[in-house]
């Protein structure tokens, strides 16, 4: 059961100098601010000597081994927390390789709003999206990791403060932090190791990874996300364009009325790496003429890349793949005339 506040301000009384300070600590991380800490500081101490005298006595009396293993007790929870948020980083990249069926279906704005997607989930939500993929044993050691990290977040150190005050108990505390640290480190490394397979045959090796890596240690920035919203359940699309993306490959792209713009994808319309038109772009005037349209962007699909918009008129346009490798091909298809 955790301390109240009452319990504290009752254990400050009988403490004996050279514990104040370490109270005091543990009072600004359990009230959350410093002018409560000072409020309930000056009314609990309020008999002892006050000033700079008090001061000198307090980090005087504090041996330093006891000093030391508060210390180190503070890093193993900041280790705990770093590795529990490791976990969840793994969790997201497992979501993007995991919900793509075929590497063919891939395309980089794609993993890019289904990465930003995982982001915007607590861990407790991104082990529900991936738990399907995952054999029992590591869906179990996820479902107590996920009890140990909220309990690592947000109660830890209101069950764990009055232990803090004897080097026995600390030695107690910091034991409790180093199983969590690596409970954590393990089931991520475990996670991974599980799926490599699956990330070689989306052409992610050990090798991509190593200079990821190594391109992080070095200091280079990593590219943001792209900067999109995620598609509506309706979006009324104003202007389809034909936008040139290399020597003899041409690429269509819609605007929203709110001057989005977005690309085909395996489920209907996606994230696009272009922001505002092109002077070179051209609208599509095969499409055009049917909108504005109301559409479902992500419409229900018999597979990736094989999907219908309704547009204007009665008017469909249809996607599937494209006979090569990573192309897909589009159609209109019209009302039958009555």
């Amino acid at each position: 059961m955790g301390a109240s506040k009452n319990d504290l301000l009752q254990l400050i009384e009988k403490l004996p100098e050279k514990k104040i300070p370490v109270v005091k600590k543990l009072l600004e991380i359990v009230l959350g601010t410093t002018e409560a800490v000072d409020s309930v500081w000056l009314r609990s101490v309020s008999s002892k000597p006050v000033g700079s005298e008090l001061k000198s006595i307090e980090y005087r009396l504090i041996s330093e081994c006891e000093e030391d293993l508060i210390k180190e007790t503070f890093t193993w929870f900041g280790a705990a927390y770093y590795y529990s948020e490791v976990l969840y980083r793994e969790l997201c990249n497992v979501y993007v390789i995991a919900t793509f069926e075929k590497p063919e279906n891939v395309t980089r704005p794609r993993v890019e709003e289904k990465l930003a997607f995982a982001f915007s989930l607590t861990l407790g939500q991104i082990i529900e999206k991936i738990k399907k993929f995952l054999p029992n044993d590591l869906q179990r050691r996820l479902e107590s990791a996920l009890d140990r990290r909220n309990y690592l977040a947000h109660h830890f150190w209101f069950e764990r403060c009055l232990l803090m005050f004897s080097e026995q108990s600390l030695f107690q505390v910091r034991q409790e932090l180093i199983e969590l640290t690596d409970m954590f480190k393990t089931l991520d490394e475990d996670i991974t190791k599980y799926f490599l397979p699956r990330y070689k045959t989306f052409g992610i090796t050990d090798e991509i990874m190593k200079e990821a890596f190594k391109k992080i240690l070095a200091g280079k920035p990593i590219e943001p996300l792209i900067p999109q919203r995620f598609p509506r359940k309706q979006e009324r699309v104003v202007r389809a364009w034909n936008v040139k993306v290399s020597n003899n490959a041409t690429t269509l792209i819609f605007e929203t009325e709110d001057g989005c713009f977005w690309q085909l994808c395996d489920v209907g319309l996606g994230w696009t790496y272009f922001q505002t038109p092109g002077s070179d772009w051209q609208i599509n005037e095969k499409i055009q003429k049917y909108l504005p349209a109301d559409i479902n962007p992500r419409p229900p699909i018999v597979e990736p890349w094989n999907y219908e918009f309704n547009l204007s008129k009665g008017t469909k346009l249809w996607v599937k793949r494209g006979k090569r490798e990573r192309t897909y091909i589009w159609g209109i298809k019209a009302p039958l005339e009555p």
